[in-house]
């Protein structure tokens, strides 16, 4: 058994990983403000492959026991076995609609060894994914400040894959997933500071699974009308609440928080 939660604790931490790039969550990447005279086109704007350079900060209970994690973006980029994201946002007149999609996967080896009278070597490989899915829509509020209320819903993906082997015994191997999904509400504040700066900021809280939460602050460029640099930083608490089908993973308990950047492409706008 001490085997088993000494792999265990190797898995949470690889776990962790996959919260390493971005993902959301979800309405990451904000369109710079309209006009505060409306119009009946479309307004889109595209994000795709935008990077969150996260740290994570918290808890995972498994059926071995509560594990208390802290993990830097660095230490997930020699794990990265691939990734992908991009944010959409559709706007027209007063309304619109957004979505997010994040999905990081991350795989690892080790080796460890069983103390005993016959010290015995086993192999460990790990394959962990995380998908972050958000879609919602939003009401502005104020043309003028580009005020406007949000709401929607978030979901968090954590699937392993782990298998155990020694020279002459295959352990059977740990296959375990939870998602847990969210309703939120929120607003998004996104004002004009000159004629290419923009500032972006939200902040949004929910309930579900369990409580998440997320905020953002930051600001947009706009060298050209069709594109956008934007930088910002980034906050977003999940908790899954407590599970008590047997599965692996019983409870999630994390906070994610760091930089974020990408290139944000506009049609219609400004």
């Amino acid at each position: 058994m001490s085997y088993m939660l000494g792999m265990l604790r190797a898995i949470t931490r690889t776990r962790l990983l996959i919260v390493i790039v971005a993902t959301v969550t979800s309405g990451v990447f904000i369109p710079s403000p309209a006009s505060a005279q409306q119009s009946d086109d479309w307004k889109v704007s595209f994000a795709p492959l935008y990077l969150w350079a996260t740290r994570l900060n918290g808890d995972i209970a498994t059926r071995a026991g509560t594990v208390p994690v802290f993990m830097t973006f660095d230490d997930a980029l020699d794990k990265l076995a691939g990734a992908f994201s991009f944010h959409v946002e559709a706007d027209k007149n007063r309304f619109g609609i957004f979505g997010d999609l994040d999905f990081v996967r991350l795989s690892t080896q080790s080796n460890f060894t069983l103390q005993g009278p016959l010290p015995l070597t086993v192999n460990g490989d790990a394959d962990v994914n995380q998908t972050i899915v958000e879609a919602g829509a939003r009401y502005l509020v104020s043309p003028r400040a580009n005020f406007a209320v949000i709401g929607g819903l978030r979901t968090f993906t954590l699937d392993n894959a782990i298998e155990f082997s020694t020279l002459n015994v295959s352990v059977t191997p740990i296959d375990a997933n939870r998602t847990a999904v969210y309703g939120f509400a929120g607003a998004t504040y996104r004002p004009d500071l000159s004629p290419k700066f923009s500032l972006l900021s939200r902040a949004d809280i929910g309930g579900g699974s369990g409580l998440t939460w997320s905020a953002l602050v930051g600001v947009e460029f706009r060298p050209k009308p069709w594109l956008g640099l934007d930088v910002g930083y980034k906050g977003l608490g999940v908790d899954f609440g407590k599970s008590t089908d047997g599965k692996t993973i019983r409870s999630v308990d994390m906070t994610l928080y760091g930089p974020i950047f990408g290139v944000n492409f506009h049609w219609g706008g400004r």
